[in-house]
């Protein structure tokens, strides 16, 4: 989450040394600047969003305007997890807060304080995204008051805001990030065109094909591949990235897995295709006499350019014979 610093450098810091004697007792930041800046009023609006927690204050958020009468408090929650019967989701909970608002809503309209006569510390804040509606279901996105470096004033406001009842709780699922299938196969629930390491340490004069013994083959597809860009290198590969969601999972035996790895030891060449795959494999080898995850797993695209990609981000034409091996088998 992007989070933006405050450094705040008052010309008053430069008379700080000046008057060290004088103001040794309260320290140079105690002396304000100048009056708080004028907190603006809120915008009001038929709807609202839920962006979770976030760097700076909601667009148009403000004080509550004096025409408008406040019911409830909602709240968006971003991150909340939860548990189904496949596994678990990740979205969003927004909660709607009611009762006596008084003390909550004079929290949020507090002044905020005056700046500082020394450097702020820099420090990242994060907004509580918070909104007070009406009967009419109308809203107004809250902004806290402010500390004299730029933080939320939130302690009084929240501890007002815990006091109030909750009345309904709504969660939207966003992303499947747990799939019980996928976590029982070993597989990833979702997955990128993953790096090829496996040939980074091999040994002067050794095959890729010592010791294979088999391969577990990750098999998934695109939730919605993105355009390929196209002011894109034409040395660099267009690669769906992390849009893969499991499909199902399968063994190949020594020779197969070894068709597989011999093919991503070829040189690099094919790397530019306008084409992006929406099915690609996981293929995790199997060697013997060593653990599986000590070998870092390879990918080929199953459509689109169908090519194998490498850590340094070249990318090899899979032979004509290869995709058919790693079709995930009909069940």
């Amino acid at each position: 989450m992007r989070m933006r610093v405050r450094t705040i450098l008052a010309a008053g810091a430069a008379t700080c040394a000046a008057t060290a004697l004088v103001l040794v007792l309260a320290g140079c930041a105690s002396v304000p600047l100048g009056p708080a800046p004028i907190r603006e009023v809120a915008t009001v609006s038929d709807t609202m969003s839920c962006p979770g927690l976030i760097p700076d204050p909601l667009p148009g958020a403000g004080l509550v305007p004096e025409d408008f009468d406040a019911v409830a408090v909602v709240e968006c929650a971003g991150g909340v997890t939860r548990e189904d019967a496949d596994g678990v989701i990740a979205g969003a909970e927004v909660v709607r807060y009611e009762g006596d608002l008084t003390e909550f809503l004079d929290a949020m309209g507090a002044p905020s304080d005056p700046g500082p006569a020394a450097v702020c510390s820099a420090v990242a804040y994060g907004f509580r995204p918070l909104w007070a509606t009406d009967a009419a279901g109308r809203f107004v996105p809250l902004s806290f008051p402010l500390t004299a470096c730029g933080g939320p004033k939130e302690e009084e406001a929240l501890a007002a805001l815990a006091r109030l009842d909750v009345i309904d709780r709504t969660f939207s699922g966003a992303e499947r990030i747990e799939l019980r299938e996928a976590t029982e196969a070993g597989c990833a629930t979702r997955a990128g065109v993953a790096p090829l390491e496996l040939f980074g340490g091999t040994s002067p004069g050794s095959s890729p094909l010592d010791g294979v013994t088999g391969a577990r083959v990750c098999v998934y597809r695109a939730d919605a591949p993105d355009a390929p860009d196209a002011d894109a290198d034409a040395g660099t590969p267009v690669v769906m990235g992390e849009g893969g969601v499991f499909d199902g999972v399968f063994s190949l035996d020594a020779a197969s897995a070894g068709a597989v790895l011999m093919a991503a030891a070829a040189p690099p060449g094919g790397a530019h295709c306008a084409e992006t795959a929406s099915r690609f494999v996981v293929v995790h080898p199997r060697i013997a006499s060593a653990p599986e995850e000590s070998h870092p797993p390879l990918t080929v695209e199953l459509d689109g350019c169908q090519r194998i990609v490498g850590t340094d981000f070249q990318a090899r034409r899979a032979p004509a014979g290869l995709i058919p091996l790693l079709l995930l088998p009909p069940r």
